[in-house]
């Protein structure tokens, strides 16, 4: 009786298992399946694979950060890129490193007081999202709007937009307010 009761269980939870797995369920938030499949080509993340541009786009903002922005200068990605500091061997110089509201503490006022004590120089606000929780996207713009007063932006990249930090010296432009 133990023995039938035990397979039993065993099959029923290994068939539904089987069907959650093949639905994908729980990723249902991120966009896997559009576009060709993609392989990195940095050493550093050699074997990632996804599906779509994100690869190529993740790739371009790496190369630039190579280029443009100084090892030493901090960075705060918007609404966070896992991957980045592993493939630029650069060290997060700030206290959160993903912003969604399951595990970001601060409000949009306390992120911009914690990138002016730490120093943050560099913003960098991913666009199109992989992630399709409109909750990530809506705090992402939240966030951007407060910290744009102190941060312009410099560059556009394929998917991510590069901002520095605003001279505190330098002369509103008079045009602006035109």
């Amino acid at each position: 009786m133990t023995l039938t009761f035990a397979v039993f269980v065993a099959l029923s939870l290994l068939i539904s298992g089987g069907f959650y797995v093949q639905s994908h369920e729980r990723l249902d938030y991120a966009n896997l399946d559009e576009g060709e499949l993609r392989q990195s080509t940095l050493p550093q993340l050699q074997g990632l694979s996804t599906r779509g541009d994100w690869i190529p786009h993740f790739e371009e903002l790496v190369g630039y950060a190579d280029r443009e922005i100084p090892r030493d200068e901090g960075i705060l990605l918007l609404p966070g890129e896992d991957p980045f500091y592993y493939a630029t061997g650069r060290s997060p110089q700030f206290p959160v490193l993903l912003f969604d509201h399951t595990v970001n503490p601060y409000s949009p006022e306390e992120l911009l007081q914690i990138a002016r004590q730490r120093n943050i120089r560099w913003l960098i606000i991913k666009q199109d999202l992989q992630d399709e929780d409109e909750h990530v996207e809506q705090e992402r713009d939240r966030i951007t709007e407060v910290l744009e007063q102190d941060f312009e932006q410099v560059e556009s990249l394929d998917n991510y937009d590069i901002y520095r930090r605003k001279d505190p010296m330098q002369e509103p432009d008079e045009n602006e307010d035109k």
